[in-house]
């Protein structure tokens, strides 16, 4: 992962709207913001995805582990669109072909003094995408992910246990996708 420069840091200024906030694993602080377009110069260096196809979620988690199954859980590197590699990354870890992305909304983020990776108060926005592909193929053989079909409902469940923190916000996306879903856009 590459560190913001300051110019990065400089050119955007967080708004901190909201008035829950949010300990991701000690490491973050972060608030919720719902909209559904990013700031101008935000940096991102992260971002989330919950793919769905149908009437049907789906997650993933690295081949042969035993984790919980979650979201797509993206890297990004700085300058890079992050909704286009969400779909990447839906592509490759899921088999979704034809993905739109949506955004539901972004997690302001400032860094603790216990964050190994970025010196404390770096800023940076997670955003969260909802993955509405038009259908899904086969992982090729040998592929570093596996993924799991699960009914919306069930879904929404499992994302819960593998983000306790971040329910509310999967919610959204999930609601996001049922919408888009009775309007054909999906």
């Amino acid at each position: 992962m590459s560190i913001p420069s300051l110019y990065d840091l400089m050119s955007y200024t967080p708004r901190w709207p909201a008035v829950r906030e949010l300990n991701l694993n000690d490491e973050w602080r972060a608030r919720w913001v719902e909209e559904d377009t990013l700031p101008p110069g935000a940096p991102v260096l992260f971002a989330y995805g919950a793919v769905f196809c149908g009437d049907r979620g789906y997650a993933v988690r690295p081949a042969g582990s035993d984790q919980p199954w979650g979201a797509l859980e993206v890297a990004v590197t700085l300058g890079e669109d992050p909704a286009a590699a969400v779909a990447a990354a839906a592509k490759e870890r899921t088999g979704a072909e034809g993905a739109r992305t949506v955004l539901v909304g972004f997690l302001e983020c400032k860094a603790t003094s216990q964050n190994p990776d970025f010196p404390a108060g770096t800023l940076t926005v997670r955003p969260l995408y909802v993955v509405a592909a038009r259908e899904v193929g086969d992982l090729p053989e040998g592929s570093a992910w596996e993924r799991r079909r699960f009914p919306i409902s069930d879904y929404l469940r499992a994302l819960r246990t593998r983000y306790p923190e971040l329910d509310a916000y999967f919610g959204e996306a999930g609601q996001r996708y049922l919408v888009l879903r009775s309007k054909g856009e999906a």
